[in-house]
């Protein structure tokens, strides 16, 4: 009994994580399973793992980070897409189980740990305040709340979610002054995604800055001057590899992504003099309506705290630029990934920001559990929101039992298997795997959706070449029950 009642506080921490790791492990499968997620990004996610896993198996090394082109048709490395090489360090997994599940669960129990670096922090941050566990406690909970967290969690599989947690623990180690694994965390982040690197520089910077501030009273911390100047220089040294090199030398032309700043210029270079050029221009971009709507569901969950620690939101700006001057309005949403790189130094401010206001601690823990119960009421896909996802609950997809009988019937791994996108991450263990297209010529069997050709995600691209299917002499409809057809080539 003096063991719950001294440690409450952590064993509540342990429960609450754990009732996450379970709800989103079980959503996130059931969604996949249930044919609620999609080609993009868990069909080519999983394909590219489940590669580099045969690559090892097989020794097959021509494998290695490789996946069917989403925007073509050849066989490309990741690298071409995006510098997520992260990806390749998850593959030994697959010898337990070489399916989605396993990237699925990863991301949650990853996501999830995040609680525990919240914690860490806060006890830090709050270490001479009264009532420190339990206020540390209502900021984790606050982080396993936030709906921008819970649907990047559910949102297929990213590799660069997993840079959420890696940055608190990256911080919190940090404060204690254990650089060295600080580091390790800086460098397992900087392999998630090409741009991250811009945030860990901006930290660097941060860090720089902090100990500018104790030079001036005559205090220097040798080892973290080291630490800051080595994060500039690899996150900036990263970026630059990753925008002019690396994805370019893959891609053989320059980053898709590029496409999404057109207005200030068409290469890294031309882009960042873009921005500078172009002052009215960059104005404009940030101050649209939806800036404020973005802005307003991201920081709203934690009482808008941040706003009082902008030194700290700051270390996030170069991807808040990146979301807010971008063209593609999915960037400026919280149902996708891209506030995964944010999220950490959201709550980071949050922590400092209420530090600020510790005269008045239990008015703002208020605030703040109103705010986190408001917005996951309003927002979150917890199934009482009025936000809520709750179809691969309620309602699974028509036609499933055949479709899960033709993943086994298709399941020899050299097959090539073109399919719309529902159907695609059913069908993505395996070397070639095509989205559905025009170019359908390339597969040996094409798996599809009637109902997603017509009124599905992009389904402008796919009515043509679906209707030209049907009349294709070389193609010969084996199997058809409802919505759900199977063509195979003669």
């Amino acid at each position: 009994m003096n063991f719950l009642k001294k440690y409450w506080q952590e064993i509540l921490l342990g429960f609450i994580t754990l009732s996450y790791i379970v709800y989103f492990s079980l959503f996130s499968i059931l969604r996949y399973r249930t044919l609620y997620a999609h080609y993009f990004d868990l069909g080519i996610m999983h394909q590219t793992v489940y590669n580099t896993f045969m690559s090892l198996k097989t020794g097959d090394f021509t494998r290695f980070l490789e996946l069917t082109n989403p925007h073509g048709f050849d066989q490309v490395k990741r690298m071409a897409i995006h510098n997520d090489i992260f990806l390749a360090f998850l593959a030994p997994l697959y010898f337990v189980y070489s399916g989605p599940e396993t990237l699925l669960i990863l991301q949650t129990v990853v996501i999830a740990l995040g609680a525990i670096a919240v914690y860490g922090i806060s006890k830090i941050v709050f270490n001479k305040t009264h009532n420190v566990r339990l206020i540390s406690l209502f900021f984790s909970f606050a982080y396993l709340m936030y709906p921008p967290l819970q649907r990047m969690n559910q949102f297929d599989f990213h590799a660069v979610a997993l840079a959420t947690p890696l940055l608190l623990f990256m911080f919190y180690c940090y404060l204690n002054k254990r650089y060295v694994i600080s580091f390790l965390c800086a460098g397992m982040v900087l392999l998630t995604k090409e741009q991250v690197g811009l945030t860990l520089a901006f930290f660097g910077f941060f860090v720089l800055f902090q100990n500018w501030l104790q030079i001036r009273r005559r205090v220097c911390n040798k080892r973290e001057l080291l630490f800051a100047g080595i994060l500039v220089m690899m996150g900036l040294g990263w970026f630059l590899i990753s925008m002019m090199q690396i994805i370019p030398h893959f891609r053989h032309g320059v980053h898709f992504a590029l496409g999404y700043f057109g207005d200030f210029g068409d290469s890294p270079l031309n882009v960042f003099l873009g921005l500078i050029k172009n002052p009215l221009l960059v104005f404009q971009y940030v101050f649209r309506k939806d800036t404020y709507d973005y802005l307003y569901n991201i920081l709203g969950p934690i009482g808008f705290l941040s706003f009082l620690s902008p030194l700290h939101l700051l270390i996030a700006a170069p991807e808040f630029a990146i979301n807010l001057l971008s063209e593609s309005g999915a960037m400026r949403n919280i149902y996708f990934h891209y506030t995964a790189v944010i999220t950490p130094f959201v709550f980071i401010s949050a922590l400092y920001g209420f530090r600020f206001l510790r005269t008045y601690t239990w008015i703002f823990v208020t605030l703040l559990t109103v705010c986190t119960i408001y917005f996951s009421a309003t927002t979150s896909p917890l199934p009482y929101s009025s936000g809520r996802e709750v179809l691969p609950f309620t309602s699974p997809k028509a036609d499933i039992t055949d479709i899960y009988v033709w993943k086994e019937k298709l399941q020899d791994e050299q097959i090539k298997v073109m399919a719309t996108g529902s159907l695609a991450p059913l069908f993505s263990s395996r070397r070639y795997l095509y989205n559905f297209s025009e170019r359908y010529d390339l597969a040996d069997y094409i798996v599809l959706s009637r109902e997603e050709v017509y009124n599905g995600y992009e389904s402008f691209k796919m009515i043509v070449p679906y209707e030209k299917l049907v009349n294709d002499v070389k193609y010969s409809n084996i199997y058809k029950n409802g919505s759900f057809e199977v063509y195979k080539k003669l």
